[in-house]
């Protein structure tokens, strides 16, 4: 019998993917004791990647719904924030009054969007996307003529700004930036898919910011102004790491976990968006906003739990983004010192890229392009690389490529 630093009950704050990844991990796992999840929503658990794509379209809740098959015997207090936690007596109290005891508490408290005070008392609505609330917002105003300005030239935005396009709205995005996808992708796949986005007859506003407003329009820091109906602002987020903090939980937009998703509480773990943890590949401690490793760690750290000699999470980072026709996978880190480049980036849409740091692969991209991904992965680590004018050639067949890679 292996020792298990799981206690009863286990508490959970936070109901999304890490959540319930991770209490249907704990099931799976054996795991018989009480399990209690708090969650600021009153809805349900549901995904939030089809919030800016299918949902906006289709408008189907049901199809969005996580699945809680194997999170049985899970007691769900929905619409409950939690107010505090005490660590010294294991306990969190909720908004309502109540208090509730825990022996292994876990955040998955996820993060919020960031405000822009320039838009404070807008003459239109102006909305974020984050929440299932925010996306039924979005929907009930876009329409075919109706003119919606995206601010924030990210994933999330992005992808509203094609499902938008697609229903016949007119579109404007304003990136602070001088490109598109600045955090989260190379300067050659922002390059892409702005060619894709101006093609699609959105109009991109680079290097702006808004200062005001002007009746029913954006006043831009260029004095230009952009009429609006709707504006949906996706500039990032912040961690919810609040409760953590005055808990004396070490915390910097984010909380420190180690590879087991340990805080630096005893009993304390953290899983999810609000992590902030070690990238396998750059080696900082990041915040790794995607679905796969919501999914991932809240599985891990599950079944670490359960048997600590469960290897720790280690998972290389990646996440995918539709827009239009396009299906883009990044994987590892978005940016390096070099490039390879597989395919015809500059006017084609299936293309793939491989970002070097110091000779080392550190980031792959897969443009339309998703057989050679899993492939292209395996170059990321201490891998010694291929012949070079071979990963440029699209032609050359990868898996025989990288059928034997040296470490």
């Amino acid at each position: 019998m292996i020792d298990t630093p799981l206690q009863h009950p286990v508490v959970v704050l936070g109901s999304g993917l890490a959540a319930v990844s991770f209490v249907g991990g704990l099931r799976a796992g054996g795991f018989t004791g009480g399990i209690i999840v708090i969650g600021d929503e009153a809805e349900p658990p549901y995904d939030r990647p089809p919030l800016s794509k299918e949902f906006q379209r289709e408008g189907a809740v049901e199809k969005i719904r996580l699945d809680l098959g194997r999170a049985r015997d899970v007691e769900w207090l929905r619409g409950t924030p939690a107010s505090k936690v005490d660590t010294r007596r294991k306990e969190v109290q909720l908004a309502d009054g109540r208090s509730l005891g825990y022996g292994t508490l876990v955040f998955a408290t996820g993060a919020t969007p960031r405000r822009l005070p320039a838009l404070q008392q807008a003459p239109m609505p102006v909305l974020t996307l984050r929440a299932l609330e925010d996306a039924q917002r979005i929907r009930a105003t876009l329409a075919p003529g109706v003119r919606l300005v995206v601010i924030g030239g990210g994933v999330v935005g992005l992808e509203l700004a094609a499902t938008a396009r697609g229903m016949g709205a007119f579109v404007t995005v304003i990136e602070s930036l001088g490109r598109l996808m600045n955090r989260c992708a190379s300067a050659t796949l922002a390059a892409a898919v702005a060619r894709v986005h101006l093609e699609q007859g959105v109009d991109l506003r680079l290097s702006r910011q808004v200062t005001g407003f002007a009746g029913t329009a954006l006043a831009l820091d260029d004095g230009s102004k952009v009429q609006a109906d709707l504006v949906v602002v996706g500039i990032g987020v912040v961690a919810n790491d609040d409760l953590a903090r005055a808990a004396d939980i070490a915390c910097d937009d984010g909380i420190f976990v180690d590879r087991l998703g340990r805080t630096t509480c005893p009993a304390v773990y953290a899983i999810g968006d609000v992590t902030r943890q070690r990238n396998p590949i750059s080696g900082r401690f990041e915040r790794i906003e995607t679905w796969s490793n919501a999914q991932n760690q809240g599985l891990a750290v599950a079944r670490t739990l359960l048997d600590p000699a469960t290897a720790p999470y280690a998972d290389i980072p990646w996440y995918w983004s539709d827009q239009y026709d396009l299906r883009m996978q990044v994987a590892g880190v978005s940016q390096g010192d070099d490039e390879i480049v597989r395919g015809d980036a500059a006017s084609g849409s299936k293309f793939s890229l491989i970002q070097l740091h110091r000779g080392r692969a550190v980031g792959v991209t897969c443009m339309n392009n998703a057989r050679e991904f899993s492939s292209l992965k395996r170059l990321l680590g201490d891998v010694v690389l291929p012949d070079r004018a071979a990963l440029a050639d699209p032609s050359t067949d990868l898996r025989k490529l990288l059928a034997t890679p040296k470490a």
